[in-house]
């Protein structure tokens, strides 16, 4: 019997052997969809931020060591199309295609979509999956689909879109052994999809796929469709909606003010107790005031506001995961837009009350150039956190006797700061920045609980 000869390393690879997993994975998702939570599910809260070489476009990278290997996860901005005429867009589309750097190129993608809206986001699939890379979609927000009376044949739209579909829900971490066995297996897709250019027959494909894979429950929809007509019509009422927004506001800065208290004494306390150590320690002369005066007082100066920004932020993002923030934006959008501003320009302004720089950075998710320069000319003008102490002690010098002349001029210099920079955005939607305004175009997400983990 002759032995077979051994094999050696010019042996041609077996037909049917697997491709490696893939070692770097884009994230791509429309926005509202959960993708940022996902990626949190994946990484962790760890992860770097890079711009895309020659573009304010942002990218967020993690690794994430689940699954049978260590891989990196880039989360792209959230985006409707690949094909739309934004800059976020078209980077995303030129990063997927190869064409731009950061770091080495991604080798598949894993698309997010809502389970309760996925005709919309079915669009953006078959934009995806059609870029020549291996893909895998994850069928998000399966619990508010569930309370919706929704239901989705996850394996029919596999076969729909021509790759794997795992069903999760990323505020509950549901799904996500499935997700990261998935990873390992993502796959070119073999469905005939309408080309990505052809926007009416994309449109029709994702109305049918839609048509056939999901179930709904007539009553279980109309009653969740009733809640949020019910709420948005006092949210997004002409009026109850002005007003219920200075009320959200004002319970905002009151537990903002208030909470900050205790942790802002602490600091100052800390500050002023290592002073006096530093002090003891250190001869008097120009070492003694550097170090005391200097780099003691300095830092103190500095950190005695980060509770009130930490607050700020983490409240905002409650907002936001509420569903609110996006009502806000709509209702203020009418008067806004009166000064040369937009409905988005109220995050970067409403950041700007605790640091200027961080809303001046946020101003550029505004699409409109002139609108989100006159945004960025505006946010140094509100009354940032810095300037608080500034105001306490002026208005305790004025009107050290008086409670309430004390709080009506303590509101009066915050009401001055946003009433400049609304004159500001006016003067220069009259000058330098003339010129028609694009109308604005606004997702409201569906009413949902804030998660901490998230």
């Amino acid at each position: 019997m002759n032995a077979s000869p051994p094999s050696t390393a010019t042996d041609p690879v077996p037909r049917d052997a697997s491709p490696p997993p893939p070692a770097r994975i884009a994230l791509l998702g429309n926005p509202n969809t959960g993708k940022t939570t996902v990626f949190n599910r994946l990484c962790g809260i760890r992860a770097k931020t890079a711009n895309f070489p020659g573009s304010t476009v942002e990218a967020r990278i993690g690794v994430t060591t689940r699954g049978s290997m260590r891989r990196h996860v880039v989360d792209l901005p959230g985006l409707y199309g690949l094909n739309l005429d934004r800059p976020e867009s078209r980077t995303c589309k030129e990063y997927l295609r190869g064409r731009i750097e950061l770091g080495p190129p991604p080798e598949a993608i894993l698309v997010v979509v809502d389970a309760t809206n996925l005709e919309r986001n079915l669009i953006l699939v078959s934009q995806a999956v059609q870029l020549g890379l291996p893909a895998l979609v994850a069928l998000n927000m399966t619990d508010l689909a569930r309370r919706r009376g929704v239901r989705v044949d996850h394996e029919r739209l596999a076969a729909r879109v021509g790759c794997p579909v795992v069903p999760i829900c990323a505020r509950t971490g549901e799904g996500f052994d499935e997700l990261f066995t998935a990873l390992d297996t993502p796959r070119l897709s073999d469905a005939t999809l309408p080309n990505g250019s052809d926007t009416p027959g994309a449109t029709r494909w994702a109305t049918a796929t839609e048509a056939a894979c999901v179930e709904e429950n007539p009553t279980a929809v109309s009653r969740a469709d009733r809640r949020t007509d019910r709420i948005d019509a006092i949210f997004t009422h002409p009026i109850l909606g002005l007003l219920s927004f200075v009320v959200v506001m004002s319970g905002l800065f009151y537990t903002i003010f208030s909470l900050a208290t205790l942790p802002m004494d602490l600091i100052e306390l800390l500050f002023a107790q290592l002073g006096g150590l530093v002090g003891a320690v250190v001869p008097a002369g120009p070492i003694h005031d550097l170090l005391v005066d200097g780099v003691v007082s300095g830092v103190a100066g500095t950190l005695v506001f980060l509770p009130q920004i930490c607050l700020l932020f983490f409240l905002i993002s409650l907002l936001e995961d509420t569903g609110y923030l996006s009502r806000a934006v709509f209702v203020l959008d009418r008067l806004l837009r009166r000064f040369g501003l937009p409905g988005q320009a109220f995050v970067p302004l409403l950041s700007a009350h605790a640091c200027a720089i961080p809303a001046i950075m946020s101003a550029r998710l505004i699409p409109d150039l002139r609108q989100r320069i006159a945004t960025i000319l505006v946010a140094p003008l509100m009354s940032c956190s810095a300037r608080l102490p500034v105001y306490v002690l002026l208005v305790g010098i004025l009107f050290p006797r008086d409670p309430l002349a004390a709080g009506l001029a303590f509101t009066g210099c915050y009401a001055l700061g946003a009433i400049a920079g609304l004159v500001t955005a006016l003067v220069c939607r009259r000058t330098i920045l003339s010129g028609s305004s694009p109308p604005m175009l606004l997702e409201l997400p569906t009413y949902k609980l804030p998660s901490l983990r998230t």
